[in-house]
């Protein structure tokens, strides 16, 4: 089996990406926008130590859009999405696919620190036009007591309610208000019930407040992440398992080991669980291995392992086929 790729912050995107897809933009003041897939974004750095771009999507309308998000406006941000525009069709160029790319779309979502910024870059030989969405007029509080009543109730969340909790922390002005919305963001999120919907939002709020949080929240998320509840059981199965073969190496290196393979096996359950969410969209490995930017051997063997699970591919028993499988070979 080959390594898994995956790191917290890639995984956190994906699963953002994929709870996205059929969903408008109405809680970011977008409604007449809706996404119906997310793109692969492995795309061809133009420099090294250019930004990777995480957040590419097939909108209704055949669009290829490019979500980013700021907490402030710059001009020089133009500069960074005209090389993000130019990444998209070199991709489609290189596959030979420009007929495919019929229109591109910028959207940049301000945080509730930006009240207006220019769509606009004109240098009359190239003009860049971005779409801007503003969370400043959201409703923080009415939104929060909302979610907190119906999780308090046991509902489930609907869609809206979903997105809304996930980018809550962006709808209030300040870094100190953004880091205590966080917080709070994410105490619901665990008292949800349902094991999805808690990752979707945990998911959420690392990839959207990622650039307006310090390490330290950061990593209070990545833990809650990493320890929900399947996630949690596995880390636990790795844990007792790095114990048991570092016993005769000493117990410090055994824990060690123990949270190398707990970590390992979250990542492995993951893949699995995007591998499923697109085998029931019909595709086939090499289609998924693109868009998650895994190897297709990793990713076919998943898919062989899921055959007998179809049509709804129970990803928990996915993954236990998968794992015997590698056992067995």
């Amino acid at each position: 089996m080959g390594e898994i790729t995956y790191q917290n912050k890639d995984v956190a995107s994906k699963v953002t990406g994929e709870a996205l897809i059929g969903r408008s933009l109405a809680p970011f003041g977008l409604p007449d926008l809706k996404i119906v897939d997310i793109l692969p974004t492995n795309l061809p750095a133009v420099e090294s130590n250019e930004l990777r771009l995480d957040n590419l999507f097939l909108m209704q309308d055949g669009a290829v859009a490019i979500i980013d998000y700021e907490s402030a406006y710059s001009k020089e941000n133009f500069v960074k999405y005209l090389g993000y525009i130019a990444r998209v069709i070199r991709r489609y160029a290189k596959g030979k696919k420009l007929d495919e790319l019929k229109k591109i779309k910028v959207i940049v979502i301000y945080t509730a620190d930006v009240e207006k910024a220019p769509q606009t870059y004109n240098l009359e030989g190239v003009s860049i036009k971005v779409e801007n969405a503003y969370l400043v007029g959201l409703d923080t509080d009415r939104i929060y007591k909302k979610i907190k009543a119906r999780i308090g109730r046991r509902q489930m969340l609907n869609e809206e309610e979903l997105m809304q909790l996930m980018v809550l922390p962006l709808t209030v002005k300040g870094k100190k208000a953004k880091q205590d919305m966080i917080v709070k963001s994410m105490e619901l999120a665990k008292r949800i019930g349902e094991r999805t919907q808690e990752v979707q939002v945990l998911s959420g709020l690392l990839t959207f407040t990622d650039k307006v949080i310090d390490e330290t929240y950061r990593k209070r998320i990545k833990e809650e992440l990493e320890m929900t509840q399947i996630v949690k059981m596995i880390f636990d199965d790795g844990l007792k398992e790095g114990l048991e073969q570092g016993l005769e190496q000493g117990l410090e290196r055994g824990i060690e080991q123990g949270i190398e393979q707990g970590q390992k096996l979250g990542a492995e359950y993951k893949l699995v669980e995007l591998s499923c969410i697109k085998l029931k969209k019909g595709k086939i490995p090499e289609q998924i291995a693109e868009e998650l930017e895994e190897e297709t051997k990793v990713i076919a063997d998943i898919c062989k392992a899921a055959v007998p699970f179809a049509p709804n591919y129970d990803c928990e028993k996915v993954y236990q086929a998968w794992k015997e499988r590698a056992r067995q070979n």
